[in-house]
């Protein structure tokens, strides 16, 4: 953590070298409550839609899987997956475990997988999913990046094994730096390859030379296997981009950016980053390193995984303060120390809603479809049940913050009327124990095409924009769909989501309503395993502990005012 780093070099003069494993737990916290684009009123002209590369189990690759070529659609290529499933394809697998379905077949996952790749990578890095029984034109053998999903019979095993090994000497014979493979929920144990770095032949210049490429292949290997291991696509897709970034010579845009002192950065830029803080934020340093409640905040980020943001949120959550916000706003916000940028994704593009109750949809009949079931206010729509919520989450499809607790919406017009608010209010379960009520305030301003709104929030001292879009709403006001795209391009990073919401939090019990919204859904590439039930009970001992939310915070003042 960034933050941790500085602190600690200030406190104690530590060393760079020894701190170069230091990670950036407070900004990556941050991120997922906030979102930034500079170009968000360009974001529709931009995305027409377009012919992307179907990653599917189509794509027949070159021999040479390090070579560039171009897709139809001419998306620039720069490497290739293949993801290998069961025999069987209806190997139930472990993903969607807190969905509101089954749990899908690993064939269904990975076609699902390659899509989300594609998403992540703008088109750019192929996908394809096959079984041993299909592998007619050896893809397993030729892609760069292999990684075989829940293969346990001793005919898969002996295939994977086989397979695995004639990687592993091809990777040797030509001392290939591009190519790595994985074996996930696999029977038996089969070491990683990433890069130079061979778990099952590892060199000692992966321990003792920490700035070399193999050394670089140790520490992304065990941070690719832990994002595999937590079965979600969206952790799935980043390890991925994580490898190509790191190890095909091409930036990917969705991680390209770091906010960490790390060894892949070098000496001279980690120095060049620190002086600038030092220099530029001194100030804000000096006030957290003598503060209690700050310098606790840092020693409990030096205790978690980094990697799991809402981990990460929760113990930012456990000791926010002004400090912390002055720090991140001096260092990310204010003078951009890390030089991020972040730009919303235009894959996929989702459609907004045509028509409802038979006409077409207007702005107006947008915004009183945002505005929901709140009451007191004039926009709303007949079938509004005029409660102390606009909208609850009842399930959402980003790992990074929809499996927060207790989720209200808020949308109300500001004071001119021209504008909204959203005021997210959700429940965190603190590090020690606690549960306490967080809350944001964006602006909401009306998009190019009806059913379309752009979000903006300065959220502890980040800056970030979204794109929001109503792809459906029952003629009842008893549920709507929304999909979200952003990006917080101080801290480097991009998103997508979407959100079930409905009066009280709970999902219909119709069930063919529960499939109609399904389809709707999978029309914004979500597939309903990927969703995260949200705990909206207000009688579970969390929520009593908490006390009652905060829903009027902003609303009391900001609807006269904003």
């Amino acid at each position: 953590m960034i933050v941790t780093f500085v602190l600690i070099l200030c406190s104690q003069s530590i060393s760079l070298v020894s701190s170069f494993t230091l990670n950036n737990a407070i900004c990556r916290s941050i991120a997922p409550m906030t979102r930034e684009h500079p170009q968000v009123k360009n974001y529709r002209s931009n995305c027409k839609p377009k012919r992307y590369f179907d990653a599917s189990i189509q794509r027949t690759y070159r021999s040479k899987s390090s070579l560039r070529y171009t897709a139809d659609d001419e998306v620039d290529i720069i490497g290739t997956v293949t993801i290998l499933v069961p025999s069987s394809s209806q190997e139930s697998s472990s993903f969607g475990s807190k969905s509101p379905v089954s749990n899908p077949s690993y064939e269904t996952v990975a076609k699902q997988l390659a899509r989300k790749v594609r998403q992540f990578s703008d088109g750019k890095i192929s996908t394809r999913v096959v079984n041993p029984h299909d592998d007619s034109n050896d893809a397993c053998l030729a892609s760069n990046a292999l990684i075989a999903l829940g293969l346990t019979t001793p005919a898969d095993i002996q295939y994977l094994s086989r397979t695995f090994r004639k990687r592993r000497e091809k990777q040797q014979n030509q001392q290939l730096a591009n190519t790595c493979q994985f074996a996930v929920g696999c029977g038996g144990n089969y070491a990683p390859i990433v890069g130079p770095y061979d778990e099952a032949n590892p060199s000692i210049l992966a321990t003792l030379a920490p700035w070399t490429d193999i050394a670089s292949g140790k520490r992304l290997a065990t941070q690719m296997t832990e994002l595999f291991g937590k079965y979600t696509s969206d952790e799935f897709a980043l390890a991925i981009m994580l490898f190509f970034n790191q190890f095909l010579g091409t930036k990917i845009p969705w991680v390209q950016h770091s906010i960490d002192v790390t060894w892949e950065k070098g000496l001279f830029q980690n120095a060049k980053e620190i002086y600038a803080m030092i220099t530029k934020c001194g100030p804000c340093i000096a006030k957290c390193l003598n503060d209690e409640n700050c310098s606790s905040c840092i020693k409990a980020l030096d205790k978690i995984d980094t990697r799991d943001q809402v981990t990460s949120y929760r113990t930012v959550v456990s000791y926010e303060s002004e400090l912390l916000r002055d720090f991140s706003l001096c260092i990310l916000q204010k003078n951009n120390i890390f030089e991020c940028k972040a730009e919303i994704p235009s894959v996929p593009y989702v459609q907004p809603m045509k028509s409802w109750r038979g006409k077409e949809v207007t702005t107006e009949i947008a915004r009183g479809i945002m505005i929901g079931h709140l009451e007191g206010v004039s926009e709303s729509l007949e079938g509004g049940l005029g409660l102390d919520v606009s909208w609850k989450v009842a399930c959402g499809a980003n790992v990074a913050y929809d499996q927060f607790p207790s989720q209200n919406q808020l949308f109300y017009p500001d004071g001119k009327g021209k504008d909204l608010w959203y005021d997210p209010i959700f429940r965190v379960e603190t590090i020690d124990g606690r549960n306490v009520w967080c809350k944001r305030h964006y602006k909401v301003r009306n998009g190019e095409v009806p059913g379309t709104f752009r979000f903006s929030v300065l959220d502890n001292g980040v800056t970030s924009n979204e794109f929001w879009t109503i792809v459906d709403t029952a003629d009842d006001l008893s549920w709507v769909v929304f999909h979200y795209a952003g990006a917080a391009g101080a801290v480097g990073q991009r998103y997508l989501g979407g959100l079930l919401c409905t009066p009280d939090g709970k999902l219909p019990a119709d069930e063919k309503e529960l499939e109609k919204i399904w389809t709707v859904l999978k029309s914004t590439e979500i597939e309903p395993w990927e969703l995260f039930v949200v705990d909206n009970n207000d009688q579970s001992k969390g929520a009593l502990d908490a006390g009652p939310p905060p829903l009027d915070f902003y609303r009391k003042v900001a609807s006269v005012v904003g």
